[in-house]
């Protein structure tokens, strides 16, 4: 196996990741493996492909909600799942409730 070459430090994260469609309705959910700045992990009984759009709502304690928008880089086997990894094209922080948020004040 080559050299890994990730571009941001990964926290590991054992929470729910939700996968929404375009329209923000709930599609699927998944698992999240890990997170950083530039991407997460996640195992999921949807199936993904490589190059394929994702947005995913994130609830991380100390970083709040996020909402993600990225693309599938990579798709591995494990324990009998798939775990895809994703690289972020954008990240907005937003209210439990769905709204943007302004200020965490």
């Amino acid at each position: 196996m080559g050299r890994e070459q990730r571009r941001a430090e990964r926290d590991r994260h054992d929470s729910v990741v939700e996968l929404l469609g375009e329209d923000g309705r709930l599609e699927a959910t998944g698992r999240l493996s890990d997170v950083s700045a530039s991407g997460i992990a996640f195992s999921s009984d949807r199936e993904f492909r490589k190059g394929e759009k994702v947005r995913a709502r994130l609830r991380l304690l100390g970083r709040g909600v996020l909402d993600a928008r990225g693309e599938v880089v990579w798709v591995r086997q494990a324990g009998g799942r798939s775990v895809y990894g994703v690289r972020f094209d954008a990240v907005t922080e937003v209210h439990p409730t769905g709204e943007k948020k302004e200020r965490w004040d």
